[in-house]
């Protein structure tokens, strides 16, 4: 009796042991820092930023494109801006086409007139496929962040995983919108929709 008395004693005493660990476990999380949870998110954007400053010198725009003889280049951002300073730093000292980049920040549809790339927040899952649909037959290169961006009709599509950046790219709705994707790019790629899987061509 007192030898099976001592094993149930030991058992909750367990219990109670790893309960408190796992009351720690939590403690300890909520006192953590935000910056430094936050860490592998700005890992992420900085990655996203300096890939955003490359991404458009492996692609041509055709010479009708609307700003293609204008002022400066038009990068826009739409929906959250999770970049900090980190984009602007990264396209301040580089240009396309001999253009200097410039850097929109937009909250609606409406102020993407004139923009020449178009980077989707993933605030904007839920509507990016009616504004990609308006973009059809426009030379805009369009870059998202959601998985189901390059079925919705998206060109180029950034994921962050295992600490790496990966893109795909959908070479279908590129070239339907008159864009040429180097092939350097391409090679680059983790998945390139070609004329014979065409999800959002």
């Amino acid at each position: 009796m007192g030898a099976r008395e001592e094993v149930s004693r030991g058992r909750s005493g367990g219990r109670a042991k790893l309960l408190t660990r796992l009351m720690l476990l939590v403690c300890t999380a909520w006192l953590i820092p935000g910056d430094v949870l936050s860490q592998a998110l700005s890992q992420e954007y900085q990655l996203k930023a300096m890939y955003l400053r490359k991404i458009p010198s492996f692609v041509e725009w055709p010479p009708s494109a609307a700003n293609s003889s204008k002022g400066a280049f038009q990068l826009c951002t739409l929906g959250d801006y999770p970049f900090g300073t980190r984009l602007a730093w990264e396209v301040g000292s580089v240009s396309v086409g001999g253009r200097r980049i410039e850097l929109r920040w937009a909250h609606k549809e409406q102020e993407l007139d004139g923009c020449e790339v178009i980077f989707f927040s993933r605030s904007e899952a839920k509507r990016y496929g009616k504004i990609l649909e308006g973009l059809k037959g426009k030379s805009v290169l369009t870059i998202g962040e959601s998985e189901d961006f390059l079925e919705a009709g998206g060109m180029v599509e950034l994921s962050f995983e295992n600490d790496r950046l990966q893109l795909e790219v959908n070479l279908v709705a590129a070239r339907n919108a008159n864009l040429k994707v180097d092939a350097r790019l391409l090679a680059m790629a983790k998945r390139v929709v070609t004329e014979h899987s065409t999800p959002g061509g």
